[in-house]
């Protein structure tokens, strides 16, 4: 009997069993979200980015999947917690400007959980893109951080069509 496949199938049965965590969100168009609940029944990526340098891997992640993921629900999440609030304002109007009015209402801005969503992304590098698709009850499927690349979304389009299966 080999292990690999068996290591293979507990691994993915682990990461499924996984469940992004409730959290509250405000999206840039000025609506309170509750997610995963917003995309509950339909698969989604979450692009999350921990800090302002992230937006170097983030932006491009989320020009992509909006390019290439059709129809598959895209959010992107700019975790704010350790941004201090007197410049609040100030980041969350810069972020604003660089996305378009037909993204807004998807992009959401997270104050809290931070450590709960670092956990679940399997943080390790500060100024990366998270990338997690999220199955239609919220499970995560796959997980992936770092810049984008064909490779990453040959994987990314693989598991969503193992969604659909």
């Amino acid at each position: 009997m080999e292990i690999a496949p068996i290591l293979l199938i507990a691994a993915t049965c682990a990461l499924a069993a996984d469940r992004f965590p409730p959290i509250e969100a405000q999206s840039l168009d000025d609506r309170k979200i509750a997610f995963p609940t917003a995309a509950a029944g339909r698969p989604a990526v979450v692009v999350i980015g921990f800090t302002h340098a992230s937006q170097n891997q983030t932006k491009p992640w989320g020009e992509r999947l909006s390019r290439d993921a059709a129809p598959l629900l895209v959010y992107s999440l700019a975790v704010m917690e350790d941004v201090p609030r007197l410049v609040r304002g100030v980041a969350v109007h810069g972020i604003k400007s660089g996305v378009p009015k037909e993204q807004r209402e998807r992009f959401l801005l997270v104050y809290h959980d931070e450590k709960t969503l670092k956990e679940i992304a399997g943080f390790s590098q500060p100024d990366d893109a998270y990338i997690l698709l999220l199955d239609g009850s919220g499970a995560v499927a796959w997980k992936y951080h770092g810049p984008v690349s064909d490779g990453a979304i040959t994987q990314l389009r693989d598991w969503v069509a193992s969604l659909d299966q």
